[in-house]
């Protein structure tokens, strides 16, 4: 039995020996770098992170003379003593207790010295991974050329509101580094002001629509625009822009913009009240300002991003098309943005960055496409948009309401005739007594998906309502008007060079429903339906060439062609120069 014994603690011996030989293999050899823990956590563009800790591996000491073993002091048995015995209680004392093992004494590794301190240093930033927001100055700056027609206005500066943190990172992602000089920026940089923060640039657009149907009498392609002369040339667009663009952060800043167009599309957006009378109707030298506006930057205190602030004339965050040319991703725009949504307003607009993906929209405007006059009454305009995670996700959900008719019946012979409102003509400078008490609701919801890097899809739907509206129902009474839509875009990017885009091909198709024919100003229900196809080509940053073929049809009416058509088709072409 003793033979088994020794031959037992042999082997476990044996055994022991070769874990420890293991566990030392290990162990990082002496002279190794260390190493660090990848950089894996999110960057938020308000959130500054500290650089990660290095983890250096443990390296074992350098072989020195070898010491005698120091011998552990063993303590003798020692006899407890029993406790004092209580009354009554007998209990018997403890048994003894015997001496601890020795143990062998480890020595302690040595201290490792933490890494020097280098004075001033710059941490590099760490990698930008695909789908997570980019580090704040990292990527944020992309071409000016490329824009992310992925998104509604609501979510892209410039146009109503202000986008989502995460769009906006996903957005400075796509071009990992500025160029010194944005070549979208001409006269920026002709007048070398490229660091300079009050910006000054713009656009030229020029256009070609022409008719299959022929000429019109009276020269216009209905539901076309803001393309609507039949087969001539028009200066759509002299656009030049001065801002003082609003920085996102921890600290209060202020901004302001100011937009001018000259040219044909003057009277698309045309604010009633403002220069009404510059130019005869479908001429090229008009004027308008789209947008004059000052902003405040407040930063977080109940939500994580802040609030920003705007007051003054500014675009509606209703819908996907915009005013702007270069915001948009075709030379027509559909029935719902033209007959069915408001393009400006004046007032104030709140934007709070509730989270990195979550925007909440709330203000008071005096109403749809109009300049200050103290007896507008105010609109309610609010809504919220929201990025997914992935960033490939966006919905935008916006809404406005309030009286939208004008407290007093519009002259005969307004140049720019607003849409929705009485027939032109009617009761002419007398006082309207159903405005006050008349409101129109307006509801767009905006969903996008980016499928792919190069392939996106954008949904839109809009419901309106407008009660009692003068002079449309038998022998001049008032008639509610109604109005619903769907429209769906696809936006194919076929050709990128590194960071600039140069070939996209787009398709759009819509159906819009005027109930009563007062949004379109025909006096008749009807349900249109038009289908666009077109290409964005930009052989240079700053040059853009934009064809397109359209139909527009017609269920019930002709409302084409002077009235004698039921359907329309139409080919048309926009060069812009961005300077």
């Amino acid at each position: 039995m003793k033979s088994w014994y020794v031959a037992g603690s042999t082997a476990l011996g044996i055994l022991a020996g070769l874990g420890g030989v293991g566990l030392h293999a290990q162990t990082v050899a002496p002279g190794t770098a260390p190493t660090s823990q990848p950089y894996a956590q999110p960057y938020s563009l308000r959130e500054t992170q500290t650089p990660p800790v290095q983890r250096i591996a443990y390296q074992p000491p350098a072989p020195t003379a070898p010491t005698p073993p120091i011998p552990a002091p063993t303590i003798p048995n020692a006899t407890v003593p029993a406790p004092p015995t209580l009354p009554g209680a007998n209990l018997p004392a403890p048994p003894t207790v015997p001496a601890p093992p020795t143990v062998p004494t480890v020595p302690a590794p040595p201290t490792v010295p933490a890494p020097p301190t280098v004075p001033n240093a710059a941490v590099p930033p760490p990698p930008t991974v695909p789908g997570e927001p980019a580090p704040e100055g990292v990527g944020t700056e992309p071409l000016s050329t490329n824009r992310d027609l992925s998104l509604p206005p609501a979510e892209r500066e410039g146009l109503g509101g202000e986008p989502t943190e995460a769009a906006a990172a996903a957005e400075g992602a796509k071009a990992p580094e500025a160029p010194a000089k944005d070549p979208t920026k001409l006269l920026m940089n002709v007048l070398g002001l490229e660091e300079s923060p009050v910006k000054v640039y713009g656009w030229i657009q020029n256009s070609f629509t022409g008719n299959t149907n022929g000429t019109p009498k009276n020269g216009i392609n209905f539901g076309v625009n803001p393309n609507n002369l039949a087969n001539q040339w028009m200066g759509n667009q002299y656009y030049i822009i001065v801002e003082n663009p609003l920085e996102q952060g921890d600290k209060i800043n202020f901004g302001f913009r100011v937009d001018n167009l000259f040219g044909n599309d003057w009277q698309f957006n045309h604010s009633h009240g403002l220069a009404d009378t510059v130019a005869p109707a479908n001429h090229f030298n008009g004027w308008d300002l789209p947008q004059a506006y000052v902003e405040m930057h407040l930063p977080p205190v109940i939500s994580k991003g802040g609030t920003d602030f705007k007051g003054g004339k500014f675009y509606t965050i209703l819908g996907y098309e915009v005013v702007p040319a270069t915001g948009r991703p075709l030379l027509s725009v559909p029935y719902m943005f033209n007959y069915g949504q408001p393009f400006t307003h004046v007032g104030m607009l709140a934007t709070t960055h509730v989270t990195d993906r979550i925007n909440w929209y709330n203000g008071v405007v005096n109403g749809w496409d109009r300049w200050i006059n103290n007896t507008y009454k105010w609109n309610y305009l609010g809504g919220f948009s929201w990025t997914s995670k992935n960033t490939k996700a966006n919905l935008a959900v916006s809404y406005i309401f309030g009286p939208d008719q004008y407290p007093t019946f519009l002259p005969a012979n307004t140049v720019v005739y607003p849409t929705g409102i009485a027939p032109q003509g009617f009761m002419s400078g007398r006082k309207n007594v159903l405005y006050a008490g008349n409101n129109r609701t307006m509801f767009t919801e905006v969903f996008t998906y980016k499928w792919t890097d190069r392939f996106t899809q954008v949904m839109e739907t809009d419901q309106g309502y407008d009660p009692n509206v003068a002079g449309w129902g038998p022998g001049g009474t008032p008639e509610n008007a109604a109005w619903y839509s769907f429209g769906n875009w696809f936006l194919w990017q076929l050709c990128k060079k590194e960071d600039q885009d140069i070939l996209t091909a787009v398709w759009r198709s819509e159906w819009f429903r005027d109930v009563n024919g007062i949004r379109t100003g025909t006096g008749k229900t009807d349900n249109y339906s038009e289908f666009t196809l077109g290409l964005i080509w930009k052989p240079k940053p700053y040059l853009w060439i934009r064809p397109e073929a359209r139909y527009d049809w017609a269920q019930w009416n002709k409302p084409y062609n002077d009235g004698t058509r039921g359907s329309q088709f139409t080919i048309g072409l926009d060069a812009i120069l961005l300077y």
